[in-house]
């Protein structure tokens, strides 16, 4: 395989659902949610960014890294800040990403989210 996988990440307060645009694979993985917090998606990095490897390697093919794209889906009133988006996209590169994307907004299209990806600037 030579091209990369597309992943689409949404993150909720209670799991992530994980997406692969290319081939349709798709699960849903329940959070660990022993350290949540009512202020923040991501409370316990270490836990989440273990959770999201084991199921972007569930959905992912071939040896290239993954292109991964996380959109928190709650908790975003007012927007993601500059420290959200370091945690996501960190969570991203720590799942296996080759490189990771924030998008905040509307749920995207598996076109939508490799042209985010592609034109992310963080």
């Amino acid at each position: 395989m030579l091209t990369r996988d597309a992943i689409y990440v949404q993150v909720f307060r209670d799991r992530f659902v994980v997406k692969n645009m290319d081939t349709g694979a798709a699960k849903e993985v329940s959070r660990d949610m022993s350290h949540a917090s009512p202020r923040m998606l991501i409370a316990d990095f270490t836990m989440a960014q273990h959770q999201l490897k084991e199921a972007v390697k569930s959905v992912r093919r071939g040896l290239r890294a993954p292109e991964v794209l996380v959109h928190p889906m709650e908790l975003m009133e007012g927007g993601v800040t500059p420290v959200e988006c370091r945690v996501f996209v960190e969570l991203g590169v720590g799942a296996g990403a080759s490189k990771a994307a924030v998008h905040e907004g509307a749920p995207l299209s598996p076109d939508s989210v490799k042209k985010v990806i592609r034109e992310y600037k963080h």
